[in-house]
């Protein structure tokens, strides 16, 4: 008799719980534009330097080295939580492709991007500030060459009024393909619903 009295306290007590959870918030679908910059040499001298000459030299956060650009995203929500992100940008870069030296012969050019990344937020839309994790995969092209790299970095969504979104991106590009070399980017942009 006691068990059956323990297990039906239980029930009681798991179904009170359920019956107090907060409605759930997701946001609507989002089109954005971010402006975007890519550092290649900061990567570089941490790959032939390291790291200890990188943060004594102080030029990692020089703006010089970042190379600017504008990109469109799309943003749909998964769940609560996760978030997928389309990707589009173009820049004007110049860098070193270690296995085609004779890219540079002729200076810089428009380097177009385009990537598919997961956000994975650590509060809700219905809250101001959420910070993410972003994890993707993404694919460039630049002077008629081809390749592929994993973003994955951090990111800072504000939510102003359930209609806009203000974002703050940093990641850094992992190339797959020996087509691509190691990239910081940056993004600050802005989003907004496309529907209620």
């Amino acid at each position: 008799m006691k068990r059956i009295f323990l297990f039906v306290f239980a029930m009681a007590f798991f179904q009170l719980g359920f019956s107090q959870s907060k409605p759930s918030y997701k946001k609507s679908s989002q089109l954005g534009i971010q402006f975007t910059a890519h550092d290649f040499e900061t990567p570089a001298d941490l790959n032939s330097k390291g790291m200890s000459f990188v943060l004594s030299d102080n030029q990692w956060s020089n703006f010089g080295r970042k190379k600017v650009g504008m990109a469109i995203t799309y943003t749909k929500p998964l769940n609560e939580n996760l978030d997928f992100n389309a990707r589009m940008g173009m820049s004007n870069v110049e860098y070193t492709l270690s296995n085609k030296p004779y890219a540079l012969s002729n200076g810089s050019s428009t380097f177009f991007e385009l990537d598919a990344n997961l956000f994975m937020k650590l509060l809700t839309d219905d809250h101001i500030v959420s910070p993410f994790l972003s994890i993707g995969a993404g694919g460039s092209a630049w002077k008629g060459y081809y390749a592929a790299y994993i973003p994955a970095g951090v990111g800072l969504q504000v939510n102003l009024f359930d209609e806009t979104f203000f974002i703050l991106q940093s990641q850094y590009r992992i190339p797959v393909t020996g087509n691509s070399a190691n990239n910081l980017f940056f993004s600050i942009g802005v989003s907004a619903v496309l529907d209620k």
